[in-house]
């Protein structure tokens, strides 16, 4: 029988950290993403009389805060990036899962350079946590 309190184990405190810090920048992202993309497709300031919408909106003009919202994004997924790799470097062994406790029971994170199943090579190595 494995040891069910094998993700209690303090030296991975470290990797829990990074993997959570990893999972804060995803949410983000995907939250920001979104308010992109709300922002895009609505306009809060529009003014049906104002002539210069459409115009503006051709030239592909935008406002200050969706540019904004964009260089967060970007700095945001080259953070991600970093955090992915420190994860990955963390990480005992590839291709197989690692048990972590992130606060509500145990987790799993692992590096996958292999198809489980089929055993063969993956286009593109992937970082996988199930919480």
């Amino acid at each position: 029988m494995e040891n069910l309190i094998e993700y209690l184990d303090e030296s991975l405190i470290p990797l829990e950290e990074k993997v959570r810090d990893y999972l804060d920048v995803e949410r983000t992202i995907r939250l920001l993403e979104v308010e992109i993309l709300s922002l895009q497709s609505i306009r809060p300031d529009f003014d049906p009389e104002n002539r210069d919408f459409e115009q503006n909106m051709a030239a592909g003009r935008r406002s200050n805060s969706l540019s904004e919202k964009e260089q967060r994004l970007a700095s945001l997924l080259e953070s991600y990036k970093k955090l992915k790799q420190e994860v990955v470097n963390m990480l005992p062994e590839q291709n197989k899962f690692f048990e972590l406790n992130l606060g509500y029971g145990p987790s799993m994170v692992g590096y996958f350079t292999v198809d489980h199943e089929t055993r063969q090579p993956l286009a593109e190595p992937v970082l996988r946590v199930v919480h």
